[in-house]
């Protein structure tokens, strides 16, 4: 299941696979969403299109290391 993020510049998120990302930039035609231009942690630097970021599983950042500190206190209480 695709977890349908809007890509926002200099944020970051990560992918199923727990590799982090951050959105360098957007790149729009006639307005709309062309492509997003996305930074891996080791300096790679791809341009994807709206559509290919839309089937990306990505979570935000923040919200990925909040759900985990959660689920890593409730293994510690038990």
């Amino acid at each position: 299941m695709a977890v349908k993020q809007k890509p926002v510049p200099g944020y970051y998120y990560i992918n199923l696979t727990g590799q982090l990302i951050r959105v360098k930039a957007l790149l729009y035609v006639d307005g709309n969403l062309a492509r997003v231009v996305i930074e891996y942690m080791d300096g790679r630097t791809v341009k994807v299109s709206a559509e290919e970021w839309a089937w990306l599983d990505l979570s935000m950042y923040t919200e990925w290391l909040g759900r985990r500190k959660q689920e890593m206190e409730l293994e510690n209480e038990r």
